[in-house]
């Protein structure tokens, strides 16, 4: 254990962290030689997913590569660009899975989004939770605004879900910057 604490390349990722770094490493593995990874280039990134004083920002658009701002107008739902729509978030109460739905505050209409909507290579259920950045991109990627109180219960949510305790710190990997959640806020 001491050659652990003196090792300062020696660090351990969470299985979250793995799947992030494999998911970057997988879609970018045409440009990346092995000359670039590393030790030093591998302990920068250890340190950029693990510390709180510097801000990593994942890449939530590669999880929707297509998405198409108007598609929310292409399903008739925001019928100008002028119409304040709000992305909100509940939790189903058979199947305990989020439902994102947006509501638009001049038609009063409400619709179900689902990752099928947005990606055809995803299924109906978004899961038990999601990271609030993961939620903030959905919401810009769609142009909706969202509530302090939906934020919270996203950021509550997942909390619960990933660390045991609703109230728990959740890493900033996974939090908006403070400008972020100003842009994104009704």
């Amino acid at each position: 254990m001491n050659q652990t604490k003196n090792n300062p390349s020696f660090s351990l990722l969470n299985q979250e962290e793995i799947d992030t770094l494999i998911s970057f490493l997988t879609a970018k593995k045409n440009t990346v030689d092995s000359d670039i990874l590393s030790q030093t280039s591998i302990d920068k990134l250890i340190m950029l997913i693990q510390t709180d004083k510097q801000r990593l920002a994942l890449n939530y658009a590669m999880a929707f590569n297509d998405l198409d701002s108007s598609l929310l107008k292409k399903l008739d739902f925001r019928t100008s660009s002028t119409d304040v729509c709000e992305l909100r978030c509940s939790i189903d109460s058979d199947t305990k899975q989020l439902i994102l739905t947006a509501y638009n505050q001049a038609t009063d209409k409400t619709i179900t989004i689902t990752p099928d909507m947005i990606s055809e290579e995803d299924g109906k259920d978004w899961g038990l939770s999601m990271p609030p950045a993961f939620f903030n991109y959905i919401a810009c990627a769609l142009s909706l605004k969202y509530t302090q109180e939906t934020y919270d219960f996203v950021c509550s949510t997942y909390a619960k879900h990933n660390f045991g305790d609703e109230n728990h710190k959740i890493p900033e990997i996974y939090l908006l910057s403070n400008e972020a959640l100003l842009e994104g806020l009704i």
